[in-house]
């Protein structure tokens, strides 16, 4: 796995906390094991999450410690946020460009295999 905490000296018990429910998320998910991109603290929402490299979604912890799977559209900007992890992939597969591969056969269908 990849270094995942780039930019932290020192991880704090709160960032170990939120770390530990993101991570138990993210084993249990279809991303698995998917390497995540990145573990940060977004200082605006007060939000902890891992981002993905290859997937629009990013998995999130609120201030009141709500786990959210959240999508961003990459031609808006657009972000929304769903309870499950079903609910932020459905909303990925209606968006005109959802910034991923849904599966491997539809990948082979838009390279044209």
């Amino acid at each position: 796995m990849k270094d995942i905490f780039t930019g932290y000296e020192v991880v704090s018990f709160y960032d170990a906390q939120a770390l530990s429910v993101l991570m138990n998320a993210y084993s249990e998910s279809s991303l698995c094991p998917d390497e995540p991109l990145c573990f940060g603290f977004n200082s605006w929402t007060g939000y902890y999450y891992i981002a993905f490299e290859n997937v629009s979604v990013q998995i999130v912890l609120d201030n009141r410690k709500n786990l959210l799977w959240m999508t961003t559209d990459i031609e808006t900007g657009n972000e929304e946020y769903f309870d499950t992890e079903e609910e932020a992939m459905e909303h990925l597969k209606g968006l005109d460009n959802p910034g991923m591969f849904i599966d491997d056969e539809e990948w082979e269908k838009e390279m044209g295999r």
